[in-house]
């Protein structure tokens, strides 16, 4: 994957221009997808490079830390998505105080014109950029130093806009099947395996306890059915998020049961869930017994989910 951090480090890159599609693409979902097209396809028209720029962290980690929302996907993930929709070069910008200053002038000469050379500008018709918010297309055009490409927002099959706000809102109510639908993909939750409870041995399903490895957003609590990745190898997964209410004391985290995973020590590993469904909430059983029936139930029907969704890819 070509990508670069930083507009300092572009000096002489590209020399010829290069097409700029701007934004912080969390998720890189349909709306974005849009966008990233109309950019390769200039790109592809003139012989020139398409160039994301994207920024890391989000602006409001930075400037409304209290207000920032949580991730769709990793950093990783992001330039990965970016590079799959056709795009040549990932410009990550690291986005701090200092940066944040920028005036939209500022911003238009120091990265556009001078860092990136840009031959055309790619933003949604509402993308805002430099100190306050204080740039719009308006500031682009006016500018006179690129070709400026609005692109209007995406709306799905029920008339409402596609958008990275709306995304969090249906994980986080547990709707990751049609977060997929908008996103374009399951969400990708990613998170290094740490030492638990361990309960789930003792309950004959030996679960990996997951921190995910940036602040990322976390689906509704409740159990799902997954495609787990470690490194190059996939597992169907039953998910569990949130607080069990079975146990006294239990913390909320993410527990991930890898089906027919050999059983061996996943401690410190990175490992990535697909959310593919909701199956159940958390709920309180009669007995243990009556949870492992049910913890079964959940591992068969993960099975059949995370099989069909693995004989259409």
């Amino acid at each position: 994957m070509n990508w670069i951090i930083g507009v300092e480090r572009l000096q002489g890159v590209f020399v010829d221009g290069c097409v700029v599609a701007m934004g912080v693409f969390d998720g890189v979902h349909r709306g974005h997808a849009v966008l990233l097209h109309a950019a390769v396809r200039w790109a592809n028209a003139h012989a020139l490079p398409a160039v994301a720029l994207t920024f890391d962290p989000h602006p409001a980690a930075v400037l409304a830390p209290d207000h920032s929302p949580p991730m769709l996907c990793t950093l990783p993930h992001r330039i990965e998505r970016l590079h799959a929709l056709g795009i040549d070069y990932v410009v990550v910008q690291p986005f701090t105080r200092e940066f944040s200053q920028l005036s939209a002038e500022q911003f238009i000469e120091q990265v556009l014109v001078h860092g990136l050379n840009a031959r055309a500008v790619v933003v949604g018709d509402d993308f805002r950029f430099g100190h306050k918010r204080g740039g719009d297309v308006h500031t682009l055009r006016e500018a006179g130093a690129f070709e400026v490409i609005p692109v209007a927002g995406v709306v799905d099959s029920e008339g409402e806009r596609i958008s990275s706000t709306r995304i969090r809102a249906l994980v986080q109510a547990g709707q990751v099947e049609h977060a997929a639908i908008l996103l374009g993909e399951p969400l990708h939750w990613t998170g290094i395996v740490v030492r638990g409870d361990q309960r789930g041995r003792t309950l004959g399903y030996p679960t990996a306890n997951l921190v995910p490895v940036a602040p990322l957003i976390t689906p509704a609590e409740g159990v799902y059915a997954c495609r787990a990745s470690l490194g190059s190898a996939h597992y169907p997964a039953a998910v569990s998020v949130g607080t069990p209410p079975m146990f006294e004391n239990a913390r909320g985290r993410v527990e991930a049961y890898l089906i027919d995973f050999p059983n061996t020590d996943l401690y410190g590993r990175v490992l990535t869930l697909q959310f593919l469904k909701r199956l159940r909430s958390q709920q309180r059983f009669e007995s243990v017994a009556a949870l492992q029936r049910q913890m079964a139930d959940d591992i068969a029907h993960a099975r059949q989910i995370a099989q069909e969704v693995e004989s259409v890819r």
